[in-house]
């Protein structure tokens, strides 16, 4: 009688273990991304996969299982329960093109050979001094109205124009990044060594420090812009735009601003592996 009373308990047992097993797989969610470029060769679909694979890591030690498709030109990932689909569709579809860039304000605005002072119209007047990186700001749905305005216009080969993160209010400014003739800025995410997320005291931040061959470099971008703002730019969004008050001799720099702790992890651990060779979306 035992024996049965065993035997019918270990099946009970095995039953619930199944169930769990199935209710697990069916929490989990599936993520498939494919590039915009339909030519694009397996080497390009494998590398991608590893910077992807390295950004889901970096970002947390959650469970996550990663499919390769050359055949379909599609990566899969498997993630579990915990994940925020949101965000690990960012870690997925995001470029993480960096670079850094010195900025017009609204005095230099004026050096462009463009209509400054209807785009000017356009935005609040809410910079605070000569040194704002700003040209202005909006709320998010007046950007449209600027937008094409903006399209509107030749292309520039002085500047470009982008917008900063939202604020708390919803507002988003806009910044006019100096670039001459196209050229690249003036250090990119190639140049990056590291970038890790922490937290100073209720300040959430970024540190991210250079490679060795352009620390001198960097000291040197800094000590020609003391009292001026660089712009440190993710994927055509402004992270932020820091006043430099001193030369940076340490190869360090900060991203800092009104960041959740899941910001800039997501901001860490895109910028920590390398851009992805080409831009992906997802699959619906």
């Amino acid at each position: 009688m035992k024996t049965k009373i065993y035997s019918v308990t270990a099946i009970l047992l095995i039953a619930i273990m199944l169930l769990s097993s199935v209710n697990k797989v069916k929490a989990s969610t599936s993520i498939t991304i494919r590039s915009d470029d339909k030519n694009i060769s397996s080497a390009a679909l494998s590398q991608s996969a590893t910077i992807i694979s390295n950004r889901l890591k970096d970002y947390s030690s959650e469970k996550f299982e990663l499919t390769v498709m050359p055949e379909k030109k599609v990566i899969k990932v498997t993630l579990s329960d915990k994940w925020d689909v949101e965000v690990a569709e960012k870690l997925l579809t995001q470029k993480g093109e960096t670079g850094f860039y010195t900025l017009y304000n609204r005095a230099k605005l004026s050096e462009l050979s463009i209509d400054t002072q209807h785009l000017l119209s356009l935005l609040r007047n809410d910079v605070k001094s000569t040194t704002d990186p700003s040209i202005g700001s909006c709320t998010a749905s007046e950007t449209t109205k600027v937008n094409n305005y903006l399209q509107s216009l030749k292309k520039n080969q002085q500047c470009r124009f982008v917008w900063g993160q939202p604020s708390k209010e919803g507002d988003m400014s806009l910044y006019a990044l100096q670039v001459e003739k196209g050229s690249s800025p003036l250090l990119s995410g190639k140049d990056i060594e590291s970038m890790k997320s922490g937290m100073d005291g209720k300040i959430n931040f970024v540190e991210l420090g250079f490679k060795k061959p352009v620390i001198e470099l960097w000291a040197t971008i800094t000590r020609q812009n003391i009292n001026h703002s660089i712009a440190i730019v993710m994927d055509d969004t402004v992270l932020c735009a820091p006043l430099v008050r001193a030369a940076i001799e340490n190869g360090k720099a900060a991203i800092t601003g009104s960041f959740s702790e899941a910001e800039t992890k997501l901001i860490a651990a895109l910028g920590n592996n390398g851009e992805l060779p080409t831009t992906f979306y997802v699959v619906k």
